[in-house]
């Protein structure tokens, strides 16, 4: 297993509860939509890993939950499942830049295969530069400067882990909120929670490495960014 997300999106149970004997084996965590609307609202507030489309579903097809996603998001890898019936359709997606194409009934080597190829090509781009000698490793969630590990907690590692992964853009305070509190119902108190957190991230970055601009910043109504800036020599 993979310390990554998936989003999938699937209005069929059988074949959904399929997918997931093999996809469990790759993901630490899968966020599972039944039309295309749920799909975009997870998407909105999990930002997954990577993310798997059915081509046909209710509400909005995955073809336009796709190019919703492309829209704002040129990165994030996008898998889409197909009918024989529907390659002429995805004539309409070549600009949606996809990883693949896979037509139903699906073939699991092919699968595997292809999340196996995907899974490499964002390991290998797991550094993220924060700041000069300040890393941020995405797979293995640690935080080093120096070379020095700055430990972190597990709220805090997944605040850096969203951050990290759209460095320079800011993220809504909803889209962390959901993703750092999963495993609760948000209400008010949620906000506070927020600025509390972020505050003592950049606390601890600032003692330990003596940086003195704050890592994490924020605004009123974009949210919280990482802004790369280089340090004065």
């Amino acid at each position: 297993m993979h310390n990554l997300t998936l989003l999938y999106a699937e209005d069929d149970t059988l074949i959904q509860e399929n997918f997931l004997l093999l996809l469990n084996n790759y993901f630490s965590k899968i966020h599972i939509a039944h039309n295309g609307q749920e799909a975009l609202d997870l998407y909105q507030e999990k930002k997954p890993d990577i993310i798997i489309l059915d081509i046909y579903m209710p509400e909005i097809d995955g073809l336009s939950v796709a190019k919703h996603i492309r829209s704002k998001d040129e990165d994030t890898p996008i898998i889409m499942i197909t009918g024989h019936s529907d390659r002429e359709l995805l004539l309409d997606a070549v600009s949606l830049k996809l990883e693949a194409y896979l037509v139903k009934p699906i073939d699991f080597t092919i699968l595997n295969n292809t999340l196996n190829k995907i899974i490499d090509k964002i390991t290998v781009n797991q550094v993220v530069t924060l700041r000069d000698d300040l890393l941020w490793d995405s797979y293995n969630q640690i935080l080093t400067h120096h070379t020095k590990v700055i430990k972190l907690t597990k709220k805090e590692r997944l605040a850096m882990s969203i951050l990290a992964k759209n460095i320079n853009k800011y993220v809504s305070n909803d889209a962390l909120i959901y993703h750092i509190w999963d495993d609760e119902i948000p209400d008010n108190s949620h906000d506070n929670k927020l600025i509390q957190l972020i505050y003592r991230l950049n606390k601890k970055i600032s003692e330990q490495t003596g940086i003195k601009n704050k890592l994490v910043q924020n605004s009123y109504t974009l949210g919280y960014r990482i802004l790369h800036i280089e340090e004065p020599v």
